[in-house]
């Protein structure tokens, strides 16, 4: 339960002291509806930090069930497909899909349906005028990563462990580099994107050579934490560093001799956002890429849609993060582009 209790301190605190500002109506009468991925409420990922700020947005703008719908996927594109075009069909002007799984039957539905707006949570590959894509910077992340990697390491040896599914694994790997070497210029950081299914081999490969902080993006299962769990000894020990929510089980017991921070994205101030908006009757967002134009809001440090949450050890180097993520917001720090 402690592991749980840091994370949802670590995002509510931010998130109930921003958020809560009125909000005018606007005239026409307009429903939103949420697409949930796989598990809905209760996931203690994704679902559930959209669920914080569903149910947020509903008790500040006085919104009942009539207003906002939820409903859940049981992860099939057959089954996203269909229920999208239901909502679609019953006349909800806003739908806000959950994750990157919902990138195919949101391409497909919303063109099906060019009048309804459409909203899709941690992806940017939808070109289209009535999809808004909200997504996190998650270079600024993997900056800050490598400042509390440095700032933890002994050995002045971290690492980095992409996942080979997210084509941002590189750009995060150089951020996270430049990251470490602002807190130690001659660090030696390590960047590997494995190919298996698994990324034991490559953590053993990096905690042989002497890395003792290491932080991965690592998400297709659980195998990360295993893989530090069984290489951090007394001797010779390993932190991680994480990301939130997409490792959600990095809210396990087990995580509490290993884990000192983790890379937070803020579903939960994207879906307020998204709804919010939707009932002023406004767009989120801007352009987020050219040619082809792909449209919304990339969260950052700055308006606190991003950031590290620290735990156990981790915490002894608050001051270095919250130095480094001032810097950021004050636009003092510029990240090398990839």
């Amino acid at each position: 339960m402690a592991s749980r209790k840091w994370l949802i301190s670590s995002i509510s605190a931010l998130f109930f002291t921003t958020l809560l500002v009125p909000v005018t109506h606007a005239d026409a009468p307009i429903k939103v509806a949420i697409a949930y991925e796989v598990g809905g409420r209760g996931d203690h990922a994704a679902n559930d930090a959209v669920a914080m700020g569903v149910d947020l947005v509903k008790l500040n703008l006085k919104l009942t069930s009539l207003v906002v719908r939820e409903m859940v996927t049981d992860g099939s594109e057959k089954d996203r497909s269909r229920r999208l075009r239901f909502l679609a069909t019953a006349g909800y002007s806003t739908i806000i899909a959950v994750g990157a799984g919902y990138e195919q039957s949101v391409r497909t539905v919303s063109q099906e349906f060019p009048e309804t707006t459409f909203a899709i949570i941690d992806d940017a590959n939808i070109p289209y005028l009535n999809v808004q894509s909200l997504i996190f910077d998650t270079q600024q992340g993997a900056y800050l990563a490598g400042v509390l990697a440095a700032s933890a390491s002994k050995s002045n040896k971290v690492g980095f462990i992409g996942d080979v599914t997210f084509t941002s694994s590189p750009a995060q790997g150089a951020a996270f580099i430049q990251g470490a070497k602002s807190v130690k210029p001659k660090i030696i950081a390590t960047i590997t994107i494995p190919l298996e299914k698994t990324p034991a081999a490559a953590l053993a490969i990096m905690h042989f050579s002497g890395v003792d902080v290491v932080y991965s993006n690592w998400s297709q299962n659980s195998s990360l934490l295993d893989s530090v769990l069984a290489l951090n000894t007394k001797k010779s020990p390993l932190k991680l560093i994480g990301t939130l929510p997409d490792q959600y089980w990095l809210q396990s017991s087990r995580t509490l001799s290993v884990l000192i921070g983790a890379f937070t994205k803020h579903f939960e101030i994207a879906a307020y956002d998204a709804i919010a908006y939707a009932i002023r009757g406004q767009i989120l967002g801007d352009v987020l890429q050219e040619n082809p134009n792909v449209f919304g809001k990339r969260y950052t440090v700055k308006d606190g849609g991003i950031g590290i949450a620290l735990v156990g050890t981790g915490q002894l180097y608050s001051v270095a993060i919250n130095s480094v993520s001032s810097a950021l917001r004050a636009g003092k720090i510029k990240i090398a582009s990839f």
